[in-house]
């Protein structure tokens, strides 16, 4: 079956537009738990940019989307939208580990980036860190439970990696009722995994 040859996981082109907003401070006397990283708004030249080094990557030209992207990353190397690009950027360089680092820096200052923690959780698959992906996704889902994708690569994952059949037809059935259309591959899947759960 093709999830089987394929986790099944894609890069998700949405992005976030625009920057974090500054949060109000601590109370007196308390430390803040985590400081909130404020970058400059992007201005239209730096957002250009970022349209060239989205289209460099769709024809397939990552080094051009990589110097592209260092023109912008001097003065906004925080911002969601250049963490996310920094990731899909480094994926086609083949460099793994570089795309996680921009993920987990996107996702310790936008928890609830759903593109960015499912590329992660993919990222960490590959590396063979089961539990941190399902994690990582059931931790987007507690923020984005509408989102169709995150439940589809747990379903994966729980069928084929943690063999947890119940969740895994769980997440198929979410899956199958956020989107538009019915996926006849995903439903064979469902029927399959029914007889098998009973």
């Amino acid at each position: 079956m093709k999830r089987r040859a394929e986790w099944g996981m894609v890069l998700v082109m949405g992005l976030l537009a625009g920057c974090a907003g500054m949060q109000s401070g601590p109370e007196p006397g308390r430390m803040p738990e985590r400081v909130a990283l404020v970058t400059p708004a992007l201005d239209p030249s730096d957002r250009d940019r970022l349209e060239q080094v989205r289209a460099a990557l769709a024809d397939g030209s990552p080094a051009a989307a990589g110097r592209q992207l260092e023109r912008v990353e001097d003065d906004h190397r925080f911002h969601p939208d250049v963490l996310m690009l920094r990731a899909m950027v480094a994926r086609h360089q083949d460099r793994p580990r570089q795309a996680v680092r921009a993920l987990e820096a996107l996702l310790d200052q936008s928890p609830q980036h759903a593109a960015a923690a499912n590329d992660l959780a993919l990222l960490y698959r590959q590396q063979g860190r089961i539990d941190q992906a399902a994690a990582l996704l059931r931790q987007a889902l507690e923020a984005n439970p509408e989102h169709p994708q995150l439940h589809y690569n747990l379903a994966v994952l729980s069928e084929l990696y943690l063999l947890d059949l119940e969740q895994a037809l769980t997440h198929y059935r979410r899956y199958q009722s956020l989107t538009d259309t019915e996926d006849e591959e995903v439903a064979l899947w469902i029927r399959d995994l029914e007889r098998r759960v009973e």
